[in-house]
């Protein structure tokens, strides 16, 4: 190893400073120590078999493209199955939109009576108070959220 370090020292005078410069700006992610960039180019230092050797005793670092910093950083996801259910509260004034029948069906009164009545024909005035059973789907959805009493 001190024969190493003494050829490294000696051929750092034969290397000038613009080369040295040009060495350390070309990879600007991945350093290599002083001593084995000038131990590569010395004369003495050709068998492919010896650059091979420094090669595996300074391997290169292996980046991973695919992960951010926020992927790292993030906490493990918790199991869908283990989260806390949540019922929704519903809004006063679907509460008064809203009545669950004895059969199970959701009857709903319709908005938007008011709305831009002048516009509106009779007809579509009176089929806006009529009250409307909710859809099955819809229904069953607002039974789970406990969304009309």
């Amino acid at each position: 190893m001190t024969k190493l370090r003494s050829l490294a020292i000696s051929s750092s005078q034969n290397l000038s400073s613009s080369s040295h410069r040009s060495l350390l700006h070309s990879s600007p992610h991945f350093h290599i120590p002083v001593a084995v960039h000038k131990s590569i180019f010395n004369p003495l230092f050709n068998s492919q078999s010896q650059i091979i050797k420094l090669m595996f005793q300074f391997p290169l670092p292996i980046f991973r493209r695919y992960a951010s910093s926020k992927e790292r950083k993030r906490k493990p996801v918790t199991g869908i199955s283990t989260k806390k259910k949540i019922k929704m509260k519903a809004y006063s004034s679907y509460k008064l939109r809203f009545r669950t029948l004895n059969d199970g069906q959701i009857r709903r009164w319709r908005e938007g009576k008011r709305h831009n009545a002048h516009l509106k024909s009779k007809k579509s005035k009176r089929r806006l108070r009529q009250p409307a059973l909710v859809h099955a789907a819809y229904a069953k959805v607002m039974k789970k959220l406990n969304f009309c009493g």
